[in-house]
């Protein structure tokens, strides 16, 4: 009984020139393969195949294939040559590179099992030791009458060219993936060197600014203590002077009253900017009362002061949040325009915060955005507040409009209370 196969596959239809795609085999098939591969010397129409192409027996004996299989084989065996039986190939290796014997190849599976098989890939093993990459594709041909496998033909594609680009594309990854961890360790290098370098001027601001701090302290017990006094002394004189004298004398004393008194405020005045002794004796709450109270009398500027602090504060906390008060009445008065002031200060959860609010000019949009991006436009006095804040881990915020200004900080309050018990039972 003749053998008919149904080819599914275009490469068929192509293969045989248009012929119908539908074939008859003797019950051998030899004579009929034999035929194909004498078309295919004789017209080129297989040899132009995208794919390489070949069939073999049910025993595995090659009897047909086309150039592009032999252009891929590296050689050209003779049909029904058993030594290469299944493949075509002197040596074929799977995709992870190991030896495939023929009896395990894909062909070989195929007559033994009936089973297709489709875009597996294989790597072929040429006489002069180059290896090609390719895709097969294998079906079964049966005998239709009782479904008894004759042959199998087997499609396969160059893989090469994409295994090659691959390859490049993993060698390129590679490369990138490592180019890319040393830029990362140079980046986490340099960030860990600018981390150091941050961390060390910070600490010796915050040395320079504890140093100005105490320097201040100095100086205004100095004039409290050394020149006041002085000028104390010299006051009750001057009383003892215009008891004594009459009244010839009276204008000169009179204009060194007036003198001494100036300078006795001065002196006040600076000590209190300084470093007010109220500071280190009752606190910030007071020292900061007394101080609003002061600025709205030498300025003119209406101060509502309203601080609600029930315990001291560290004795850091206190300093930091009264040069916070003083530079930001400082700037109120010389550059916001306000006539009204208000000073808040209170406990919110674990932290302490201190608000000032002016009723003035405001602050540009475009320069406020310059400060909280590179801290600069604003003047040093409220960059080195911001800087102060930082150190202890606090919030400063600015917000300002037309309508005027605030300036809000806050840090850590927790166990001020046993600080300040700490430090009262230490005096």
């Amino acid at each position: 009984m003749g053998v008919v196969y149904r080819n599914s596959y275009p490469w068929a239809d192509r293969s045989l020139g248009g012929l119908e795609s539908s074939m008859t085999f003797s019950s051998d098939a030899d004579e009929v393969f034999h035929h194909l591969q004498v078309l295919d010397d004789k017209s080129d129409i297989l040899s132009h195949l995208p794919m390489a192409a070949y069939v073999v027996r049910a025993d595995g004996v090659v009897i047909w294939y086309n150039a592009r299989a032999a252009e891929l084989w590296g050689r050209r065996p003779v049909a029904g040559d058993t030594d290469e039986r299944f493949c075509g190939a002197h040596t074929l290796f799977r995709a992870d590179g190991s030896h495939m014997a023929h009896c395990d190849t894909p062909v070989a599976l195929a007559l033994s099992t009936g089973a297709s098989v489709h875009e597996e890939e294989v790597i072929i093993g040429r006489p002069n030791g180059s290896r090609v990459h390719v895709s097969v594709h294998i079906d079964p041909i049966r005998n239709p009458s009782d479904g008894r496998i004759i042959g199998v033909v087997n499609y396969f594609s160059d893989l090469t060219e994409r295994k090659r680009q691959e390859a490049e594309r993993e060698q390129l990854l590679r490369e990138a993936e490592k180019r890319s961890a040393e830029l990362r360790e140079a980046r986490d290098e340099l960030e860990s060197k600018v981390e150091r370098r941050t961390t060390a001027l910070r600490h010796l601001s915050s040395q320079l600014i504890h140093a100005q701090d105490e320097q201040s302290r100095r100086i205004a017990r100095e004039l409290h203590d050394s020149i006041g006094q002085y000028l104390s002394a010299l006051g009750m004189s001057l009383t003892q002077l215009e008891n004594e004298n009459g009244s010839k004398s009276s204008e000169t004393l009179a204009e060194c009253r007036q003198l001494l008194d100036q300078c006795i405020n001065e002196t006040r005045t600076l000590s209190l900017l300084l470093h007010p002794p109220m500071l280190d004796e009752v606190g910030f709450a007071s020292a900061a009362t007394n101080y609003g109270q002061e600025f709205a009398r030498r300025s003119g500027i209406d101060t509502d002061i309203s601080l609600e602090l029930p315990f001291r504060l560290p004795a850091d906390a206190e300093i930091l949040l009264f040069r916070v008060l003083q530079e930001s009445l400082t700037n109120l008065h010389r550059h916001s325009g306000s006539h009204r002031a208000k000073i808040r200060a209170g406990i919110d959860g674990d932290a302490v915060y201190l608000e000032v609010t002016d009723y003035g000019r405001g602050i540009s949009r475009e320069i406020l955005e310059n400060f909280k991006t590179s801290g600069n436009g604003v003047g040093v006095g409220l960059a080195g507040i911001r800087e102060r804040i930082r150190e202890v881990d606090g919030k400063f915020d600015l917000h300002s409009t037309s309508d005027g200004t605030i300036l809000r900080v806050s840090l850590l309050a927790t166990n001020s209370r046993a600080s300040y018990r700490h430090a009262a039972g230490a005096r």
